[in-house]
């Protein structure tokens, strides 16, 4: 019956001090959570309610770019420049305002090369534009938990600077010339995509983008149109991938 007491309490005494040890190991958890809550609640009420941080990255596309309208006096509007898939890098920074806010600044370049000129022998040439565009993007984590993956939208606006390679021709059997004859036109960059998290400065990307510019002009060989006035614009759906780094 000794024997028996004595390995009771001696059960009794280890349950106790495991629960002893769960417990302290408990309490330091949340303790630990709530120095990281009340460091976290003081950086916000130090930088106001909505705290700005900054963070920048880059980006790298393939460009895909619809049929592209020709405007010309005589014409009118008429479907023209058939393009191949082209390519378009960009580099980007800003800040977070709050939990679901970004302001972004983006600068990059977006190349499509011509395949065809529709009702023409031999064309060939380019449009491409560099941009600078600034904008809003919201963006909310899937689970609030784990914050790993957190899908965004946004949209931009801004100048775009196109650069038109000399496109050539041959139509009615005589030769012609297209060349830029504009620097700076507005466009809009609208965007979703869904960004991972690598750690909790770095996330990965991947992005789908609507590039949109206004009609710029063009001057041409008197062959193509009368007046040797004409105008395009700019339309090229986006898919790439890319980093972010959160400072």
């Amino acid at each position: 019956m000794g024997k028996l007491s004595s390995t009771v309490i001696m059960l009794v005494s280890a349950l106790l001090a495991t629960g002893a040890l769960s417990a302290r190991s408990f309490a330091a958890d949340l303790a630990e959570a709530a120095q990281a809550a009340a460091k976290e609640a003081a950086e916000k009420a130090a930088m106001g309610m909505f705290p700005l941080k900054p963070y920048a990255g880059a980006k790298g596309f393939a460009s895909y770019a619809p049929d592209g309208d020709l405007y010309t006096p005589g014409t009118g509007r008429t479907k023209f420049f058939e393009y191949n898939i082209g390519w378009n890098a960009a580099a980007f920074g800003g800040v977070t305002a709050g939990d679901f806010v970004k302001l972004q600044l983006d600068t990059g370049y977006i190349s499509n090369s011509i395949s065809n000129l529709s009702g023409v022998d031999g064309g060939s040439g380019s449009i491409a534009a560099a941009y600078v565009m600034g904008g809003v993007i919201l963006s909310a984590p899937l689970s609030p938990l784990t914050k790993k993956v957190i899908p965004f939208a946004g949209i931009s606006i801004g100048a775009a600077f196109p650069v038109i390679g000399t496109i050539n021709g041959t139509i009615d059997g005589q030769d012609f010339t297209i060349k830029g004859n504009q620097s700076t036109v507005g466009a809009l960059l609208a965007r979703g995509g869904v960004t991972i998290a690598i750690n909790s400065k770095l996330g990965a990307t991947l992005e789908y983008g609507f590039f949109q510019t206004a009609d710029f002009s063009l001057s041409t060989t008197d062959s193509l149109s009368s007046s040797g006035n004409a105008s395009t614009d700019m339309t090229a759906h986006l898919f790439g991938v890319g980093f972010e780094y959160h400072f």
